[in-house]
């Protein structure tokens, strides 16, 4: 990545990845707000709902209350006998017990014979109320829509039912209610700021409102709003409010009397509910951006100065000078210290890997043609003798066929173990591959190295005990002598190769000495 045709700093670099870390993020965080915003929404709209569906139980509750009180006022004797004083009476008994606002007894044409709200023996006019011929044919009780009563003058509705005798309607009495009735169950108290409670009847005429009623108590709602709850028994659906203001509008149908409750939740709380979700998350995200995009700062420079203090030991171990570690602040780049002041040591245990065999820890060929190249011109000069020993172990395939590679390479482990500790400080022990070992014994003569072989043939050739295993070798040894047999490292080895094969030819378990030499 290059930024305006530079590499970018350790800083720079920081401050792009906090972003990138911080940006999704805050994106996150925002989507969780809104998430929880909407389910607190859903929340609020379905307990509302159960709200909306208690105030149609109250409505339907005072529908057969009145009800209840009517039917039973319609069996006052009274009636029968034709006693309209003392029925009288008895309904305003039940209109003051029902909190009733009047009570009517009608003839069956509509003419009316008592009205509570007149002294009994006034004048009473011809009253038909909407719904009067369905009720002469009901058998049970109708409330009416809101209408003007021909005594009141005012808005309201009824409750009535038709009086038989002899199944013909002689009667009919209507319990009369104004909107107040209706507006003292509506809740007193809005839980939410703006919210609006309110009633309709059958056509969709407000009948009570729990504020702002003036001057809408009986105006029929808009056409639009009437077909959102005309086919559903409860719901919910986005409207404007009388006085403008857009809401969410719930709305339950009442089983008793058709007529419809419902309660209004502005949008302005579900935005500022929204906004108020999502302002902390904005202020805590640019927050958290200010606090990591100045600490991305700090640590660059950190980082920086910490990688720019490695640059000269870098160049010092290039040029095989001394290391020497400035200060570091970060746990990765004194690593990096270490591993540069550490970095010799590390080259020389590559070159001792490379000369010494992995599974013994033995010198390997190369380790030991090096050494054999010293030890000769060593010896030259101090007109001494030496000694190579080419070893074979006999019976080792055996070992391998029958038990496994993993107890074959614990038996050469074993063998190398004992040359080992066979041989002097001075002496060289290597594995040069296979079941093959080579010894260069240091000062010694035929008769030394013949007699150290047969030691050695013992040695090897005694029991080792692997994993609950008994197992036993033998070796076959060729000794090539310095400067008898050979003058050269090749030479010798050679020597000592074709003496070993010699040995095994003779019965294996052997020594013999190069140039068929005998002891």
């Amino acid at each position: 990545m290059k930024i305006l045709g530079a590499k970018p700093s350790i800083r720079s670099s920081l401050i792009v990845l906090v972003l990138a870390c911080l940006i999704p993020a805050a994106l996150a965080q925002a989507g969780l707000a809104y998430y929880s915003f909407k389910a607190e929404r859903q929340q609020l709209l379905n307990d509302t709902l159960a709200r909306v569906r208690a105030l149609t139980g109250s409505l339907d509750r005072e529908m057969i209350a009145a009800e209840g009180a009517v039917r039973a006022l319609g069996t006052s004797p009274a009636l029968l006998s034709g006693d309209y004083a003392t029925f009288y009476d008895q309904a305003t008994q039940v209109q003051i017990q029902q909190q009733a606002d009047n009570v009517v007894l009608s003839w069956p044409n509509g003419q009316q014979i008592i009205n509570t709200l007149r002294p009994y023996g006034t004048k009473l006019p011809m009253s038909r109320t909407p719904d009067f011929e369905k009720i002469l044919q009901a058998d049970t009780a109708i409330t009416t829509n809101l209408f003007v009563g021909a005594v009141s003058k005012q808005p309201h509705f009824a409750i009535q039912i038709p009086v038989r005798h002899d199944g013909k309607p002689i009667y009919t009495l209507t319990i009369g209610m104004f909107p107040h009735r209706i507006a003292a169950i509506l809740p007193t108290e809005s839980t939410l700021p703006g919210q609006i409670a309110g009633v309709l009847d059958g056509n969709g005429v407000l009948v009570a409102r729990s504020t702002g009623e003036d001057g809408l108590v009986g105006n029929k709602v808009p056409a639009q709003l009437l077909a959102q709850m005309e086919h559903r028994k409860e719901g919910s659906f986005p409207t404007t409010t009388a006085e403008g203001v857009p809401a969410v509008l719930l709305f339950a149908h009442s089983a008793a009397s058709q007529w419809v409750s419902y309660m209004t939740i502005p949008e302005a709380y579900f935005q500022q509910k929204l906004w108020d979700s999502l302002k902390w998350v904005l202020a805590i995200s640019l927050l958290l951006a200010t606090a990591a995009l100045a600490f991305a700062w700090f640590v660059g420079g950190v980082i920086a100065q910490s990688i720019a203090s490695l640059t000269a030991p870098a160049l010092a171990l290039g040029y095989g000078q001394t290391v020497k570690i400035g200060a570091v602040y970060l746990r990765e780049a004194d690593e990096v210290a270490k591993a540069l002041a550490e970095a010799s040591s590390v080259l020389r245990a590559a070159q001792y890997e490379a000369q010494h065999d992995k599974l013994t820890g033995l010198a390997n060929h190369a380790l030991f043609n090096d050494m054999l190249n010293q030890q000769l011109l060593l010896c030259e000069r101090m007109k001494m003798h030496m000694a190579v020993l080419f070893i074979d172990l006999d019976g080792f395939k055996a070992v391998n066929d029958t038990h496994g590679h993993g107890v074959g390479d614990q038996l050469l482990r074993a063998v190398a173990t004992r040359l080992g500790t066979a041989v002097r400080s001075s002496d060289i022990v290597a594995r040069l591959g296979g079941d093959e070992f080579a010894l260069l014994l240091i000062d010694a003569g035929r008769a030394d190295a013949y007699r150290f072989a047969q030691q050695l043939i013992e040695r090897i050739s005694a029991p080792y005990l692997l994993d609950d295993l008994s197992i036993c070798v033998a070796a076959s040894i060729g000794i090539a002598l310095f400067p008898e047999t050979a003058a050269t490292p090749e030479g010798l080895l050679l020597a000592a190769d074709e003496a070993m094969y010699q040995a095994k030819r003779e019965g294996k378990g052997r020594s013999v000495v190069a140039q068929a030499l005998t002891p």
